[in-house]
């Protein structure tokens, strides 16, 4: 009996002991501060000896040390906002510039069609009449050739009319002899200027009818290209017979081409301003400038061609065998600049579920998404009518990697800048 009652006073005075270890010390200058923790922070209204109520109130999720509770980190979380980290993006195809504020050139989108330049053409044309055989038994439209190398040979020899270089080697032998002798007259003054001059015009017609024949052989005259470059058009196929003159094939150098812009005649009013373009071909997805190919407007498209309701606008420039004759591509017409407009990278912009976005950086490793509404673009870069203010530093490059980030949910909880 002696030991249960040493028992149940001890646990008194433990109970006692705790709930008066909550108490706050006495004030200098008072009483005790009554409801003050000592050491929590919590207020503590309740009687002596009970239990504190803030004691079981408090859930796992709470802590003292600083840190948020779980509803204030939700609460603190922008969804707009996503984490990327500086040694991620450091690997990966990444940059990130200022939104510009400044002048941006009208544009207009529309299709076009490049071809070779009339400049880089020649016309092989048979010099004398005859039956066609191809060198090397045959011709091909766009094969390459180099300059002088046999195309053709033109063979007469079984026409009734005769063999033409034959009848041109007799001719110029013998202008050309008869020339030599009046030429020996009219230096010991036995012979007028006049019968001088006729005899050597008759030498030089003579001369100019043998020159494009006289390399020959049994098989015909052999035509060759005037130039480097590939078989264009060919006009004439094996045992065709041609006249003097007539068109065998056309030659196409690779040095310049004509970009032929086809716009709407809505537009036409348009065009007279439009000094430039831009373009990119089925081949790429980079935007050719035509200025920064040494290239100029040609035409202003004044003419509807038959059968067509597109205006053509001609541009020619330097092409260097990038692109191939007859390619399709699409072309922004470039005109005058409007000062103070906000404008950012093509690729600076991302789209989802119709609507467009960019990602500001916010600190190294953090990014924030921003609706843009987009206007006109150049091929390179894009107006921003809303959303933007210029000056944002905004990823230019490897935006996706950003969104991709996002869709993954890789915002830590409790991030802050």
């Amino acid at each position: 009996m002696k030991n249960i009652l040493l028992i149940t006073a001890a646990l008194a005075l433990a109970v006692m002991q705790g709930c008066a270890g909550r108490t706050a010390p006495k004030n200098e200058n008072g009483p005790t501060a009554t409801g003050q923790a000592a050491g929590d922070g919590h207020v503590h209204d309740h009687p002596e000896g009970t239990p504190c109520p803030s004691d079981t109130t408090h859930g796992t999720d709470e802590t003292h040390d600083g840190h948020l509770h779980a509803e204030d980190e939700t609460a603190a979380e922008d969804p707009d906002e996503i984490v990327f980290p500086a040694e991620q993006a450091a690997r990966t195809d990444f940059e990130v510039r200022e939104a510009k504020r400044g002048p941006f050139r009208e544009t207009l989108h529309c299709g076009g069609e490049i071809y070779a330049s009339q400049s880089e053409l020649s016309v092989v044309s048979a010099p004398i009449a005859g039956v066609v055989t191809f060198v090397d038994g045959r011709v091909l439209p766009d094969a390459a050739v180099q300059a002088g190398q046999g195309l053709f040979r033109l063979s007469s020899g079984g026409l009734a009319s005769g063999d033409a270089v034959q009848k041109a080697r007799i001719a110029f032998h013998q202008a050309e002899a008869d020339f030599r002798r009046i030429e020996a007259l009219y230096a010991d003054k036995l012979v007028t200027q006049r019968d001088y001059l006729a005899a050597e015009a008759e030498y030089l017609r003579a001369k100019a009818e043998y020159d494009p024949v006289k390399v020959s052989d049994r098989q015909g005259t052999l035509i060759q290209a005037p130039a480097a470059g590939y078989v264009r058009q060919l006009s004439v196929a094996p045992g065709d017979y041609v006249e003097m003159g007539q068109p065998l094939a056309t030659i196409a150098r690779t040095g310049r081409m004509q970009l032929r812009a086809l716009v709407s005649q809505r537009y036409f009013d348009r065009l007279s301003g439009m000094t430039d373009a831009a373009f990119r071909t089925p081949a790429s997805e980079a935007y050719y400038r035509v200025s920064k190919l040494n290239g100029m407007r040609c035409t202003t498209g004044r003419i509807v061609p038959e059968g067509s309701a597109l205006v053509p606008v001609v541009f020619e420039f330097d092409a260097a065998g990038r692109f191939p004759d007859g390619t399709y591509a699409d072309v922004v017409l470039l005109g005058r600049e409007r000062d103070d407009v906000v404008s950012v990278p093509l690729s600076a912009l991302t789209e989802q579920q119709g609507l467009y976005y960019v990602y500001i950086q916010l600190d190294a490793d953090c990014y924030r998404r921003q609706q843009v509404w987009p206007g006109a673009d150049d091929g390179t870069d894009v107006e921003i009518l809303r959303g933007l203010q210029g000056g944002e530093r905004i990823v230019v490059r490897g935006a996706v990697n950003v969104k991709m980030a996002a869709a993954s949910d890789a915002i830590p909880h409790g991030h802050t800048h």
